[in-house]
């Protein structure tokens, strides 16, 4: 590249003007993993305001998935239709709804070989423990001593359990999926924490303090690992020759041989785009005089000197960065930091009428995820 770029800054400046361009086309056609973070307040909302309701988005979810998952999981989706139709545990199904769709995703793929357990098998074990103390919450909504011991009993292993798999992530099982399950596990760990603070009467959730603490140093080790993992499934290939019809009208004469467009793939979500050069050029152009602002060079690029590996690097280098997904899921373990660091239980108006105790709410802590929604359907 030291052809192209007369120095570093300008190299960077070029990195991330064309991962930017490329991340928004992987984006806009659905391509980029979802690692958005499931929390059990993903669904909570809906039942203050106009949106459908939690059982009503449950049935849709029945529907949608139909014949396409095993039995088990069909019956599973109707046992938390049935969960969902009670307030006070309103807030904690929307965890489970996300790793049953999952779920069904995952058992559509022959399982990957492995000498000890998988990443795969340690998330079917988490979610049958959010499913077991959903269903505990449930039987025993009205024996606070009962549901205290459920809840003691199921928080411990569940944590055990999120140890486990995160083991399987830092050993290199480490896909897109696995990892948002174990964020969105501790998130639902750092939740039900919460409730037992309110249900053994504790003002301060230090409990849930010091767990999320930890999880936020756990993710600071699995995002090298993740990004090693990512590495391996992005691909970029140049293409020569004909053009694609969004360029057929373009003015641009291209010479013999010379680059029309290239075709970026992410092997795991299964998907490839091909961007004409005209669209690559249109685009990296504005960003271009968009950076004139940040007093960076607006030196156009010649696209067609640039190798795939950069291509590919300069995707991966957006990915990871501020403004990619992985930073936003650890903003979200940073706010839900913020939120915990001030959250007080309501245990005091336990008697009172309000009936806004923290065991009746689920342990409604502000713990909000702003992902892009357009991340949403990618399994």
């Amino acid at each position: 590249m030291g052809q192209l770029f007369s120095s570093e800054e300008e190299l960077s400046h070029a990195q991330d003007v064309l991962g930017e361009v490329l991340f928004s086309f992987m984006l806009d056609a659905g391509a980029v993993p979802n690692l958005r973070v499931v929390h059990p307040l993903l669904l909570a909302n809906d039942t203050q305001g106009s949106g459908p309701s939690i059982q009503e988005q449950m049935l849709q979810l029945q529907r949608d998935i139909g014949s396409r998952a095993p039995t088990y999981l069909r019956d599973l989706i109707g046992r938390l239709t049935a969960f969902s139709d009670e307030p006070r545990l309103a807030g904690l199904v929307g965890s489970v709804v996300t790793m049953v769709i999952d779920m069904a995703y995952a058992s559509s793929k022959p399982p990957a070989k492995s000498s000890g357990p998988s990443a795969r098998q340690r998330v079917c074990e988490l979610q049958e423990l959010m499913e077991e103390y959903l269903k505990r919450c449930r039987i025993n909504l009205n024996d606070k001593s009962k549901l205290t011991q459920d809840t003691f009993r199921l928080e411990a292993q569940l944590s055990l359990n999120l140890t486990q798999l995160k083991t399987c992530l830092l050993r290199g099982d480490c896909d897109s999926r696995s990892f948002r399950q174990w964020a969105s596990g501790a998130a639902f760990h750092t939740q039900m924490l919460v409730h037992l603070a309110g249900l053994e009467g504790q003002i301060e959730p230090q409990a849930a303090r010091g767990a999320l603490s930890q999880y936020r140093e756990d993710l600071e080790l699995i995002i090298p690992v993740y990004r090693k993992y990512k590495a391996g499934t992005i691909s970029v290939v140049k293409s020569h020759g004909g053009l694609s019809s969004s360029c057929e009208e373009s003015s641009d004469v291209f010479e013999e041989g010379a680059m029309t467009g290239l075709t970026l793939t992410d092997r795991e979500t299964g998907v490839s785009v091909t961007i004409p050069l005209c669209d690559l050029q249109t685009k990296t152009g504005r960003r271009l005089d968009a950076g004139m602002s940040d007093g960076v060079s607006n030196k156009s690029i010649n696209l067609d000197l640039i190798s795939s590996d950069f291509y590919a690097q300069a995707y991966l280098r957006h990915f990871f960065s501020d403004q990619g997904p992985v930073a936003k899921m650890e903003t979200y373990f940073t706010n839900a930091s913020g939120s915990l660091s001030t959250f007080r239980t309501n245990s005091k108006k336990a008697n009172g009428t309000e009936g806004s105790t923290v065991s009746e709410q689920g342990g409604r802590v502000p713990l909000t995820d702003r992902s892009e929604a357009r991340q949403e359907n990618v399994l």
